[in-house]
């Protein structure tokens, strides 16, 4: 009687089991939403010669030299790091370094993609870096005018690197740090229009 028993609930699971039910597949990973905030730009004054227009919702921050500023970007959780260097007979010099510090990501990095920065209306020439992967610091860029300011940034996120979940919020915050380089302007004029650095 009792094999009977479970030979009748045996086929009613059978039954039950049949090709007309659905498939289930479980839920690929998922990020949280983010929402960007309106932007609204200002113009930032440094005391060392050179200024830029950021939105709202950076803030910068002096460190104890005044010249390199730390921006914060506590809304995304993020930094922009700016070393401010006078140019002395050193730009090769820190061409180079801010392309080495760049390329000491490609452990990391997938691809990384360079873009010059031609802006003769202010002076200001460079590179910009985006890194592709799971680096620690996902764009970079210099600025300069070639004889007298250079500019070196590096953003940073203050989690372990993701490239797939930061994209939304770095391309977000990149379209911002465009601006910022796009509007970098120098407060000392040189007398000559100096050329673009190779």
């Amino acid at each position: 009687m009792r094999n009977k028993f479970i030979g009748i609930v045996f086929a009613a699971v059978l039954v039950a089991c049949g090709s007309d039910e659905p498939e289930f597949y479980p839920k690929p990973r998922g990020y949280m939403r983010l929402d960007f905030p309106d932007r609204e730009y200002s113009r930032y004054q440094s005391d060392c010669d050179f200024s830029f227009e950021i939105p709202d919702y950076f803030e910068v921050v002096n460190k104890d030299d005044k010249c390199n500023k730390d921006i914060h970007i506590s809304r995304f959780n993020a930094s922009l790091f700016l070393t401010y260097i006078p140019v002395d007979t050193n730009l090769n010099m820190n061409i180079e370094y801010s392309r080495k510090l760049v390329y000491d990501h490609s452990i990391k990095a997938d691809e990384i993609q360079e873009a010059l920065i031609q802006n003769p209306q202010n002076r200001a020439y460079g590179m910009k870096y985006n890194i592709v992967g799971n680096a620690a610091s996902p764009y970079q860029f210099y600025v300069t005018d070639s004889t007298e300011h250079f500019i070196r940034g590096a953003l940073y996120f203050n989690v372990t690197p993701n490239y797939d979940s930061l994209k939304p919020s770095l391309d977000y915050i990149v379209e911002d740090i465009d601006h910022l380089i796009e509007t970098v302007a120098w407060s000392s004029p040189t007398e000559n229009n100096p050329s673009q650095p190779e």
